[in-house]
């Protein structure tokens, strides 16, 4: 653990070390004629994580883009979320960014902080990115410092996806509105019941998820200062490990191992039709009911009984400009053109998100089948049973996680009790923070 820790401190600390202020941006003018392009024609590289259908849907926009603005060639790149995120780090640390790419809402704190990224005040005051249409609160989510660092593409929520189907074939009810783990628990047995096939799994998920539970109990997974966790009563982690186990050994939740060779979405349970349920960003059912030929629904996950709402808004993901980028005109000109084309978004449909765009959002809305709308219903029903979403993590979350997945795996197969588990959780998160601080 000590090791796995240095070593992300070794590496951020040479990210840090290596970052300048400042970039030069390029200020020359765009040729529009096709001779002055293949003389002038600049190369940006766009680099973004997701599934295989994200990345058809990307390519259809990137080369919509090039056909609009023959004097640039788009470099694309992609990757699985967590390989994502390593090569970022390898970019960093060589100063070799993308010019633009993909961001999430926890770690674009730090990546501004560490000026990573270009900040898009002027690019916005030009009129070279029009973020006239942007939400109000999605605009604020970009905001570092009262500076604009990132264009939020989508608004999300966490949601349990089900397929209808199911549901429709056994004659189980659907869980209720404000339904609770225990109603879940219920709703699962009778389906494994009802199923009689011993390779279907009610929710084909390997985890629950322990930060919404923690909001469900007045808590949160770190402090707010980012420097311990944010809660005190392991009985809390306890109780949560208890019921994870209780769903994986009556064979009612995936377990990880179940999981290892499911690594992509066609593969997934769900997808197979081999589990009713599955928790995911919301914005996923556009993919997953792509890849299944079917539609599928979005419900919140469980509430804790006489606990608060855990659910809350989240911005999918942003589009950022690297702070090295040469070419800074023509990234705005990438994500604005992403961000606020109408036809672009045509393609793209909402796969990252609810659009953050008013005009893009009444666009496509008009222009949509019901069963394409799911996501856009669920956030409206999200944006009224919300609560504020927690602070973006710290820098030793990756740590953090991984100790996480380490007890949590040594609780599954019995080597340690789910009371030995949180309690060996909170030394080693304390051990981690400790050395942060060191």
């Amino acid at each position: 653990m000590k090791a796995s820790w240095r070593v992300t401190i070794s590496l951020l600390s040479l990210i840090s070390a290596l970052l300048l202020v400042g970039t030069a941006c390029s200020k020359q003018e765009a040729a529009v004629s096709q001779d002055e392009a293949e003389v002038t024609q600049k190369v940006l590289k766009v680099a973004w994580w997701g599934n295989d259908g994200r990345r058809e849907r990307t390519l259809e926009v990137i080369r919509m883009f090039e056909q609009q603005y023959p004097h640039i060639k788009i470099e694309p790149t992609d990757a699985p979320n967590s390989d994502y995120w390593t090569q970022l780090a390898m970019n960093a640390a060589d100063q070799n960014m993308p010019d633009v790419y993909q961001m999430d809402y926890k770690f674009i704190d730090e990546y501004a902080k560490r000026r990573l990224l270009l900040p898009l005040d002027e690019l916005a005051a030009s009129g070279k990115l029009d973020i006239s249409n942007l939400d109000e609160s999605s605009l604020a989510s970009g905001q570092i410092d009262n500076r604009l660092y990132g264009i939020v593409t989508g608004i999300n929520a966490p949601s349990m996806v089900y397929n209808p189907e199911i549901f429709a074939q056994t004659g189980v009810a659907l869980p209720a509105e404000g339904y609770t783990y225990e109603d879940f628990v219920r709703t699962a047995r009778e389906l494994k019941q009802k199923i009689g096939n011993p390779e279907f799994i009610p929710l084909g998920s390997g985890a629950l998820d322990f930060s919404y539970y923690l909001r469900q109990r007045g808590a949160s997974f770190y402090s707010v200062d980012g420097q311990s966790l944010g809660y005190d009563d392991n009985q809390i982690l306890s109780d949560f490990f208890k019921l994870e186990k209780r769903l994986i050994d009556e064979g009612l939740m995936a377990s990880p191992d179940s999981l290892k060779t499911r690594s992509s979405d066609k593969d997934s349970l769900l997808v197979n039709k081999l589990a009713a349920f599955q928790t995911m960003a919301s914005n996923n059912v556009v993919s997953s009911s792509k890849l299944m030929n079917q539609p599928l629904r979005l419900i919140p996950l469980p509430a804790f009984k006489g606990g608060k709402e855990g659910n809350y808004v989240k911005p999918s993901m942003y589009f950022t400009i690297s702070a090295y980028t040469k070419v800074a005109d023509e990234a705005a000109l990438f994500v604005d053109f992403f961000f606020n084309n109408l036809e672009a978004n045509g393609v793209l449909m909402g796969e990252r998100g609810v659009p953050a765009s008013a005009k893009v959002r009444e666009h496509l809305l008009g222009a949509m089948e019901e069963n394409d709308k799911e996501q856009y219903k669920y956030m409206e029903y999200v944006e009224k049973h919300a609560s504020p979403i927690d602070p973006p993590v710290p820098l030793t979350s990756t740590s953090v996680n991984t100790l996480f997945t380490k007890v949590r795996n040594q609780m599954l197969s019995g080597q340690i009790t789910p009371d030995e588990a949180a309690q060996q959780f909170r030394d080693g998160a304390e051990e981690i923070f400790a050395e942060a601080l060191s």
